[in-house]
């Protein structure tokens, strides 16, 4: 029942504008890019949302009933996860494979380098959304897919985080054609979160039918 002091405010607002606004522009910003060059899965995510929502509204419901766009957003965040590290403190002295860690050490879990690692991924850095599918699990590795973290503080909007991408992605592609200007020069860059270093200059225009 107590206000929060001027710095508790302070934390709770970067938090809220972090967790809440920069890693989900900064993820749709590259699952835009990635469909803009990439017509194939542009077209499969326009067919996918044409046969399940038709010309109505896109409703959470349907977001259940498309894979292919949930992967197109999973491999995404494979490719450009949303937070270029992940800090944490031994809270025990332990062992990582031949390194001591002491208790109180920071461990920094870079989430960029796990998921293009090529011990656990087949063509890491291939965009490949099937990756995903059910028949394809076999090939996953348990953990090495880590966008919103792991374990007790696995981020507790990364639920939310999807549906809301999926109905944006959705809805957007459903209605618009995004052109990149010089695709070629668009460059990630490790900042507050996985961003490109420059503007992505898009020409936008009105879907065809």
């Amino acid at each position: 029942g107590q206000a929060f002091t001027r710095e508790e405010l302070i934390d709770q607002l970067g938090v809220l504008f972090l967790a809440g606004h920069e890693t989900s522009a900064s993820a749709l910003t590259w699952v835009f890019f990635i469909l803009a060059v990439q017509p194939r899965w542009a077209d499969r995510v326009r067919r996918e949302v044409a046969a399940v929502a038709g010309a109505g509204p896109v409703s959470m419901e349907h977001t259940r009933a498309m894979p292919t766009l949930r992967n197109v957003f999973r491999e995404t965040l494979r490719l450009y996860p949303p937070i270029t590290f992940l800090p944490r403190v031994a809270t025990a002295a332990t062992r990582l494979g031949t390194r001591r860690v002491k208790r109180g050490a920071l461990v920094m879990i870079a989430p960029w380098v796990l998921h293009r690692h090529e011990r656990y991924w087949r063509d890491p850095h291939v965009f490949d959304p099937d990756r995903f599918l059910p028949e394809r699990e076999h090939e996953l590795t348990p953990g090495a897919f880590i966008p919103f973290g792991l374990g007790p503080r696995v981020c507790a909007g990364a639920a939310f985080a999807t549906t809301e991408a999926v109905l944006l992605i959705a809805q957007l592609f459903r209605a618009f054609d995004f052109q990149v200007d010089q695709p070629g020069r668009v460059r990630p860059a490790a900042r507050l979160t996985t961003r490109p270093a420059q503007q992505v200059m898009c020409r936008v225009t009105r879907a065809a039918g």
